[in-house]
């Protein structure tokens, strides 16, 4: 069972690091399709409150905010992430995504959705995913309320499992609005 937690553990960070270091900040400044000047009018937002404190990703000096869709095989996928200047992150996958919704983690051992929380420093990750649900964790929900214009908007909550640490920290009143890359 320690095998399974550090090699999920693993994986799930090295997602993280995937993940946190895409964004659409990483774009140049000229004009996109919504007009305009390539920051998004600072729209973008990624917020929750983590065990109690308030998280909200940067949008200054860059925006480290972002999204993403992607099919492969017949098989989309929906990503967001959002990050702090200190690295603090919350990202999450939804596997087999089939548009706005509620997709759920950490219910069962075959859900391959995923949601994050992670810090650099001190350096650990807690997450909702398959193995979670062996735990007796809540489980996770993202809701997406809006994919359309080229931007995902939705919600989350979910209770994150260290594995390394056996702890487990609350993940509440999440919101996110990131453009897809």
């Amino acid at each position: 069972m320690k095998t399974i937690k550090k090699t999920i553990y693993v994986s799930l960070l090295c997602l993280a690091v995937v993940l946190t270091g895409c964004s659409s900040s990483d774009d140049d400044n000229n004009n996109d399709d919504n007009g305009d000047d390539g920051n998004n009018g600072g729209s973008e937002f990624y917020t929750a409150t983590v065990a109690g404190a308030s998280f909200e990703a940067s949008t200054d000096p860059a925006s480290l905010i972002g999204a993403g869709l992607s099919t492969n095989n017949g098989i989309t996928i929906a990503t967001a992430q959002g990050s702090t200047n200190n690295g603090v992150f919350i990202n999450f996958s939804i596997i087999n995504y089939d548009g706005p919704g509620t997709y759920t983690t950490g219910d069962d051992l075959t859900n391959t959705n995923g949601i994050m929380y992670g810090e650099i420093s001190p350096l650990g990750t807690w997450g909702s995913n398959g193995v979670t649900s062996i735990l007796g964790l809540q489980a996770g929900e993202i809701v997406i309320t809006s994919d359309s214009d080229g931007v995902l908007e939705g919600t989350f909550s979910f209770e994150g499992y260290n594995a390394e640490t056996e702890t487990s920290k609350m993940i509440t009143s999440g919101s996110f609005k990131a453009n897809i890359d």
